[in-house]
């Protein structure tokens, strides 16, 4: 049997996952994007609400799929870290991925700098962990 041990990880970390996400992210904002382009002429990307709308949707169906099928999006897979509630229930609501979302949106990662949690971590009452195996 695998005994393993577990750890919150760190602020350079953190943002080494954040920013293969917004890679990963951005690829998939693109690629949905290009049949409102070609469709539109363009004229649906400028200035108008329901494209940033169904890009938030986007983003947010991302997100929340993985944190809620897997525990764990594909930047925090390479990585070996999951999402879990601060009771360690591994079940992550759709509450608190929208939590989460929003609140890193307007800023949750600054207080990695002074904290070792992150804004959104606090807030949506989750955090982030890497499982590691004990020899």
């Amino acid at each position: 049997m695998k005994e393993y041990s577990y750890k919150e990880i760190g602020f350079l970390q953190n943002i080494v996952i954040c920013i293969y996400d917004f890679m990963l992210v951005f690829s998939v904002l693109f690629f949905m994007s290009v049949p409102v382009h070609i469709f539109t002429d363009g004229e649906a990307i400028i200035n108008n609400m329901f494209y940033k709308i169904y890009l938030l949707f986007i983003v947010i169906l991302y997100y929340s799929w993985f944190w809620i099928k897997h525990n764990q999006t594909l930047g925090m897979k390479a990585w070996k870290t999951y999402l879990v509630n601060d009771n360690q229930d591994n079940k992550i609501k759709f509450s608190q991925t929208i939590l989460r979302i929003v609140v890193s949106i307007l800023g949750g990662h600054i207080l990695l700098l002074f904290n070792s949690r992150s804004l959104h971590d606090i807030v949506s009452k989750t955090r982030i962990i890497k499982k590691e195996k004990l020899s």
